[in-house]
């Protein structure tokens, strides 16, 4: 845990000349942990947060805690939004007394909700201040012709604060190994940051990864 939030694990994506940076917590334990990586995240422009998808986020006090903590850090950080896989959510009232650019993001063929456009365009009814983070990875996983991300694109163009990228075989595999240009491409329709989600073998694929996607980019 403290390797991985550490100035050296944050200077491996500053030294690929990222300017983006999403702090990803994976339980409740981690959330006690970001202040000691403050003052390097505040050295990059965007600034997101992705809270925990294991736990189930309801009126109690386990989440009013976690979001309690989390929402000190946002303010601390001055980050753009806040990030939440939709599914795991049983009460949504219990964001609402928090003054954050909440995001959700489009779930992959695992999930048995938010998936669809039908799908999110009734979420972004129930709760229309809400942010998306369009995740292209998962779009593939639902739809190998990629006719769902042009889709959610078409309907949903302005409500995208972020994309999730990644290349797809199993999981996240990076695109530098995949070719997978076609997912890619769908980065060049939204002027929005781009948060990097692949999967590495080792330190050094980082640099190739980040390499690979701002040439083809460019």
């Amino acid at each position: 845990m403290a390797e991985k939030y550490s100035k050296s694990t944050i200077d491996i994506y500053k030294n690929c000349g990222s300017d983006v940076i999403e702090i990803n917590i994976y339980d409740l334990a981690e959330a006690d942990v970001l202040r000691e990586i403050t003052p390097y995240v505040k050295s990059f422009g965007y600034k997101s947060i992705h809270l925990p998808s294991e736990i189930i986020y309801k009126k109690d006090e386990q989440t009013i805690k976690l979001l309690d903590n989390v929402a000190s850090y946002y303010k601390e950080i001055n980050a753009d939004l806040i990030l939440i896989h939709p599914d795991a959510v049983a009460d949504w009232e219990v964001f609402d007394q928090y003054k954050i650019n909440w995001a959700i993001e489009n779930m992959d063929n695992r999930k048995e909700k938010y998936k669809t456009l039908e799908e999110l365009a009734a979420f972004f009814e129930m709760k229309p201040s809400w942010k998306l983070v369009l995740d292209l990875n998962h779009c593939y996983t639902n739809d190998k012709t990629m006719k769902l991300a042009r889709d959610i694109i078409g309907q949903f163009k302005d409500r995208i604060a972020e994309i999730h990228l990644s290349g797809y075989v199993n999981l996240h595999e990076p695109l530098f190994q995949t070719k997978q240009n076609f997912i890619l491409d769908y980065c060049k329709e939204i002027d929005t940051p781009i948060v990097v989600e692949s999967v590495f073998d080792s330190v050094d694929d980082v640099a190739k990864e980040y390499k690979y996607i701002k040439e083809y980019l460019k």
